[in-house]
């Protein structure tokens, strides 16, 4: 249903998490991992705003 949602969660939960975790434990910045974090948070944003214009779409009759 929300296929946008769902892949963002996945993107930040795999590199997201494992961003914080080597920055925080070893200080090292890796930006491959930052950028797919920051990908998955725009697709999480998007998400959100795919579904809204969905059901202003809808309302507005023909």
């Amino acid at each position: 249903m929300r296929p946008l949602f769902f892949y963002g969660v996945l993107l930040v939960t795999i590199f997201g998490i494992q961003f914080l975790i080597r920055l925080l434990r070893d200080g090292d910045f890796y930006l491959a991992e930052f950028i797919m974090g920051i990908v998955g948070i725009l697709l999480i944003l998007g998400g959100f705003f795919a579904k809204g214009k969905r059901k202003q779409v809808k309302k507005q009759p023909f």
